[in-house]
């Protein structure tokens, strides 16, 4: 993955919670001492452990894959403008390209395992061809089609949202955006499906399919005349 792959995602400043399991509880990121007893100087410590000690090994795991899904998730420390956020995923050189919440997390892997259920392929966390977007899910549709599964769960402007779809349509992505706000201002600016606002723990257990309560698929114009092309049009 490049280094300078622009941040492209609605949860770069979320603060997910992180577990140390030498300790035996979460680490508070913004304390001196992490909220460890005699903890003074343990964030040096796991910085340098970046470098020598292989993830897995360094301690540091998802409190919240654990307990609801009874996963050991190792989690990396990363630094974003002086401040330290324990995020799933690293970037070459621990450089951070996302620290989402778990809800974000739950809604790409249950459509990545949904589509692959139905027999389309789906990677978490895909870069378009020509690097300039990352995608939250990839699937391979049919007749080749590549959609880009794209959770979206904090606000974003307008001009934002049409400038990620932009990239996302040159990279030869058919995107789909998932909002829970029914205001958000994405939507009928892109494509997208509306689901309910449902927690973490909801979205990875449940059986039955997410419901979709409305959505677009392509974005048509025209002049609004009683003859035009577009079948509404106000009195």
């Amino acid at each position: 993955m490049d280094d300078d792959l622009q941040i492209d995602n609605d949860e770069d400043l979320y603060r997910n919670p992180v577990y140390y399991e030498p300790a035996g509880r979460n680490l508070d990121l913004e304390a001196d001492d992490l909220g460890v007893p005699n903890g003074q100087g343990l964030l040096d410590v796991l910085i340098r452990m970046r470098k020598r000690v292989p993830v897995a090994k360094r301690g540091l795991i998802c409190p919240d894959c654990r307990d609801l899904r009874g996963r050991r998730v190792p989690m990396y420390l990363v630094e974003r403008d002086g401040m330290w956020f324990a995020s799933h995923y690293r970037k070459r050189g621990d450089k951070p390209i996302s620290h989402e919440s778990d809800e974000h997390l739950a809604r790409k892997e249950r459509v990545a395992k949904d589509s692959e259920d139905h027999g389309f392929p789906a990677d978490i966390e895909s870069q378009t061809p020509d690097g300039h977007a990352r995608l939250d899910v990839r699937i391979t549709g049919a007749n080749g089609i590549v959609l880009g599964y794209e959770p979206q769960l904090s606000a974003q402007t307008a001009r934002g949202m049409r400038a990620r779809e932009g990239a996302r349509r040159r990279g030869g992505i058919q995107s789909v955006w998932d909002f829970a706000d029914p205001n958000h201002t994405g939507i009928g600016r892109v494509p997208y499906v509306r689901t309910p606002d449902l927690p973490a723990s909801v979205i990875r257990v449940q059986k039955n399919p997410i419901e979709i309560r409305e959505g677009n698929f392509v974005l048509e114009e025209g002049h609004c005349t009683p003859s035009g092309a577009l079948d509404r049009c106000p009195n």
